[in-house]
């Protein structure tokens, strides 16, 4: 009984070491970092301003003017806060995360921004997959539903969304559509669904 009581003396000490201790902020600026080389890897070039972390338990990392440049488009945020999910993550077998944004853009070939005000989406890192669901973004351009990505070179593999945006936007996504980018259907003038 004593020795089971030192070990969960020394584990609690070791968290809460942890907690207090850890460079957080190093952490965030790191794993920013890190992100943004395994990204350039596949040409998509990602760029931060500053990086912090937040709250006490659990702890969340903000992200502030971040911007990530891609052959065909541009995505720029003014700011992303990730709120990683511990318990989540241990119960699903995989890293989970919720992502909250701030004002966003999204700007195309054709350069007509599709513009949110604020966006959010919980993320599922797992078997070579990226999965994100509960995806909400509102504004002027509003995005609804769920995605899964590879991992490995970032491709679409399953998509269930709903795209609203300006009727304008409308030749971006024909264009996207004629050349096979993505399963585009549209609805309306300035609604699309994209399916996979």
């Amino acid at each position: 009984m004593k020795k089971l009581a030192a070990a969960a003396a020394l584990i609690s000490g070791i968290i809460c070491g942890l907690l207090f201790f850890l460079p957080w902020d190093t952490a965030a600026v790191t794993a920013a970092d890190t992100a943004a080389a395994r990204a350039a890897e596949k040409g998509v070039y990602i760029t931060v301003s500053s990086a912090a972390a937040e709250g006490f338990i659990p702890k969340s990392f903000r992200y502030r003017d971040v911007t990530a440049d891609l052959p065909m488009l541009r995505i720029t945020l003014s700011d992303a806060l990730i709120r990683p999910m511990m318990t989540a993550s241990l119960l699903s077998r995989g890293l989970k995360c919720g992502v909250e944004t701030g004002r966003g853009s999204i700007v195309t070939l054709t350069r007509q921004p599709m513009e949110w005000r604020s966006g959010s989406a919980m993320i599922t890192l797992s078997d070579g997959t990226v999965k994100l669901d509960d995806i909400a973004f509102v504004g002027s351009t509003s995005l609804s539903g769920s995605a899964e990505l590879s991992s490995s070179d970032g491709s679409l593999v399953k998509a269930s969304l709903l795209l609203k945006s300006e009727p304008e936007i409308d030749r971006a996504l024909e264009m996207a559509k004629n050349m096979g980018m993505l399963r585009l259907t549209k609805v309306k003038p300035g609604e699309w669904r994209i399916e996979k």
